[in-house]
């Protein structure tokens, strides 16, 4: 199942990611293949999620481990299925690591796009909320499997935030940002239905709950992890520092007299150095590098100087 299974207008997505949500509908049963509400039941009561696996939340936030673990690796049995029942949802983390189906999906979306996946499954009882407004720092595709769930969403705080800039796990809201979401009504608000795939773009804050009916809702979120520039530069940056390590002069030794008062200086030599390596690089080679660190194939030997 390719990404143009997901999203009839793959092609067009793979030329510039669409910055606004858009909703894909399918049939209700079209995801069966990927994941059913009975096999998410049989992982629950037979016990078979391990701790790495699993987030319960309750009142939008993580339940500690300890809470419900009488050791570090499994829950107590029983204990996720009675979590659901007094109204927390489960979050079941990296499920390309149990589901087959969904280890197939990564790895072909991986090589359509070169970038790095993941999937989690969320599973959210009647009339319950999962996790409290947040942004992703990431595209997220959602694929509706069971029930329903409404999206509130409100236009990005941060534009293009990444895990290493303004990162939600780390910066939270600001005061400001608080007061809009508490007395602002939401920029859209959608609402997914079994078959439904919906298209999160990153940085768009989010607070889905499964408000109506009688049944859980239970969806897959896709992660799309982007490549940036800013990722790009870090490649290209580590292919020449290892270069500089063949360079006798990169190796010498900075004097502490140096070091301390002469850093205007070696920061001088410093950008010499890098400028020097980066336009004496084959551009093909380096290019070849970033390719394959976007498709994370086995590392081979790194672009020759000329």
């Amino acid at each position: 199942m390719p990404l143009k299974d997901l999203v009839p207008d793959a092609a067009e997505l793979l030329g510039a990611w669409p910055t606004e949500p858009r909703i894909y509908h399918h049939g209700a049963h079209a995801f069966d293949g990927l994941l059913t509400m009975a096999e998410v039941d049989a992982l629950i009561d037979h016990d078979c999620l391990p701790n790495r696996n699993v987030r319960l939340i309750r009142d939008g936030e993580t339940v500690d481990d300890r809470e419900y673990s009488a050791t570090p690796d499994m829950p107590n049995p029983g204990a996720v299925r009675s979590y659901l029942d007094d109204g927390c949802s489960l979050s079941i983390r990296r499920l390309q690591t149990i589901k087959p189906s969904l280890s197939i999906l990564r790895r072909e979306v991986a090589a359509e796009t070169g970038y790095e996946t993941h999937f989690n499954a969320y599973l959210t009882p009647p009339r319950q909320h999962g996790l409290r407004y947040h942004f992703d720092p990431y595209v997220t595709l959602v694929l509706q499997i069971h029930g329903s769930k409404v999206w509130p969403l409100h236009r990005p705080f941060v534009e293009h935030p990444v895990e290493e800039y303004e990162n939600f796990r780390r910066r939270g809201f600001t005061e400001k940002e608080r007061l809009i979401l508490a007395h602002t009504p939401p920029d859209e608000e959608v609402t997914l239905n079994p078959g439904d795939v919906f298209w999160l773009p990153r940085g768009w804050v989010h607070s889905p709950h499964n408000r109506d009916g009688d049944e859980p809702s239970l969806h897959l979120t896709f992660a799309l992890k982007q490549r940036t520039l800013h990722w790009a530069a870090e490649e290209i940056a580590g292919v020449i520092n290892r270069h500089l390590l063949d360079d006798p002069e990169a190796r010498d030794g900075i004097p502490p007299a140096r070091l301390l008062d002469d850093t205007e200086a070696i920061v001088e030599d410093v950008r010499q150095i890098l400028v020097a390596a980066l336009m004496s690089m084959d551009a093909k080679e380096m290019a070849a590098t970033v390719r394959r660190a976007a498709l994370a194939e086995a590392p081979s030997p790194a672009p020759r100087l000329r």
